[in-house]
């Protein structure tokens, strides 16, 4: 039900959904997109999202790109699509493919002799059924290290996706772009309609610059692309704490300070900035930078995300 108040906001509501080669190329090459452009994604390409949201996307017309295991499809989930269904899916004009590493596991702590091994396998199969490498890459959970994107560097994806929060643009890094996750607690139509009318909120500098935490709290902090100057209405998140203090020690400098130590394994920041374009008819649009932070002393359960806007 919540999924079909998505499709009916998307088809209602003058957005533009494309594919996602489509928009990553556009974005890439500077070219202009149509307002509110947005890619739908699906991490497995699993018969109960077949069963569910694709029918509905399908009856639509939207595109979207499915991110599978390579082992999932070989047979080691029953719930999972088998390569002679995802190559029927791969057929369709609205669908486009991307892979995770052969086994969705998590990466960080793996060695890199593990890690280069799940990403070759998947790599290698994919060429071997589709007769073609594949573009696109999605990290399990989300999660990814300085170490991790330099590995699959060499694998030429067009793009490779995270889990945290934001929005694709022009000087982003390609080897962990953001997405907005619908989840049925983060996936209610205020929050559908808010993330997929946000804007990015550029910045560079980013600390820390691993996201695999070496000291916990960490110091956190960033810089605000030029262009944007009034930073006053800047406000920031973080999972299970809620709204931080945003210091700003100079020109379009930001820094957060967290007292209390992350107590999950992934820490999710938020920081998001109102908009100052007005477009008739239209609600508010937010600027949105978010992180992913791991910890790797703790296990699985995670508090979800805090939102960014008040």
């Amino acid at each position: 039900d919540q999924f079909k108040e998505h499709i009916r906001e998307l088809t209602s509501e003058g957005y533009s959904i494309l594919p996602l080669p489509k928009i990553i190329a556009a974005i890439k090459n500077g070219d202009t997109l149509p307002h509110k452009t947005i890619a739908l994604t699906f991490d497995g390409a699993f018969f109960s999202t077949v069963n569910n949201a694709l029918k509905l996307l399908d009856e639509s017309d939207f595109p979207y790109t499915i991110f599978f295991s390579s082992d999932m499809a070989d047979g080691s989930n029953p719930g999972h699509m088998a390569w002679d269904q995802i190559n029927a899916l791969k057929k369709k004009k609205n669908v486009s493919l991307g892979i995770l590493p052969s086994a969705y596991a998590h990466m960080i702590g793996n060695s890199t002799e593990q890690n280069a091994a799940i990403i070759n396998k998947a790599a290698s199969k994919y060429r071997e059924i589709f007769n073609e490498d594949p573009e696109f890459f999605a990290w399990p959970y989300g999660e990814y290290s300085a170490a991790l994107k330099k590995q699959i560097e060499g694998y030429n994806f067009k793009a490779a996706f995270g889990q945290q929060s934001g929005v694709v643009y022009k000087d982003a890094d390609f080897l962990a772009l953001p997405r907005f996750t619908m989840t049925d607690n983060f996936g209610d139509l205020d929050r559908f309609r808010l993330t997929a009318n946000a804007l990015p909120l550029p910045v560079s500098g980013v600390t820390p610059d691993d996201t695999i935490l070496s000291q916990n709290p960490p110091m956190i902090g960033f810089t605000v692309a030029s262009d944007i100057t009034d930073l006053s209405k800047l406000s920031c998140f973080v999972s299970g704490i809620g709204k931080v203090g945003v210091m700003k020690p100079g020109g379009n400098r930001a820094e957060i300070r967290v007292e209390a130590p992350f107590i999950d394994r992934r820490t999710r920041i938020n920081c998001t900035l109102p908009d100052d374009t007005v477009i008739p008819g239209e609600a508010q649009s937010w600027r949105w930078f978010g992180m992913l932070l791991v910890d790797q002393a703790y296990g699985e359960e995670e508090v979800v995300e805090t939102e960014g806007v008040e």
